[in-house]
């Protein structure tokens, strides 16, 4: 496959990467960065504080935080990165250093990019999205029903995350999809060659 060029993405899938980085690393990481550091920006303060310290919601059994840093935080820091990832995998689809290693990178510099590599990310974390995109209309409506001071994230969530969370479901399958038929094709044709 290394002497067999692979088509650049089509405009649909560019679109699809695009919003597939955009969504977590312009959407998501910018609402969560506060909440890392402990202020309740949208959210509602005194429950936001309580679940922050490990004193609430599933954070109990955590009340002194994981390295130092209070439970709350360690969780959305973790889910921040995850988001950062996601949406560098996202951009990775739609970019030529998807496909080819850049050179400053040791011993793989200048290398094809395995198909696999970023397609197995991209199928799982398709399949996790798309599994909890199934339950929203359940959970959603209910949660807002139900929501109260003291759930700190409820309404932030069904009105600012869920678009986010909702447009990165489709873009990043339609992405990796696209990827798959780039790759794909060219490894036919290197096999063919051989």
């Amino acid at each position: 496959m290394d002497d067999i060029e692979v088509a650049g993405p089509p405009r649909w899938a560019r679109i699809a990467g695009t919003v597939g980085w955009m969504a977590p690393i312009l959407g998501f990481v910018p609402l969560h960065l506060p909440w890392i550091f402990g202020i309740p920006f949208l959210a509602h303060p005194e429950s936001f504080d309580a679940w922050y310290h490990g004193r609430s919601n599933g954070t109990e059994s955590l009340p002194d935080g994981i390295l130092g840093i209070p439970a709350g935080g360690f969780y959305l820091a973790a889910l921040t990165l995850l988001a950062i990832l996601g949406g560098i995998l996202s951009l990775g689809l739609i970019s030529p250093w998807g496909l080819v290693y850049p050179r400053w990178i040791p011993l793989l510099g200048g290398r094809r990019v395995p198909a696999w590599f970023p397609l197995t990310p991209t199928v799982l974390g398709s399949a996790l999205m798309i599994g909890y995109a199934l339950t929203l209309p359940v959970q959603i409506p209910r949660a807002i029903a139900e929501a109260s001071p003291a759930d700190p994230f409820t309404i932030t969530g069904a009105l600012v995350g869920l678009p986010i969370f909702l447009a990165w479901t489709v873009a990043l399958p339609v992405a990796g999809w696209s990827y798959f038929r780039r790759t794909r094709r060219a490894t036919l044709l290197s096999s063919a060659s051989a």
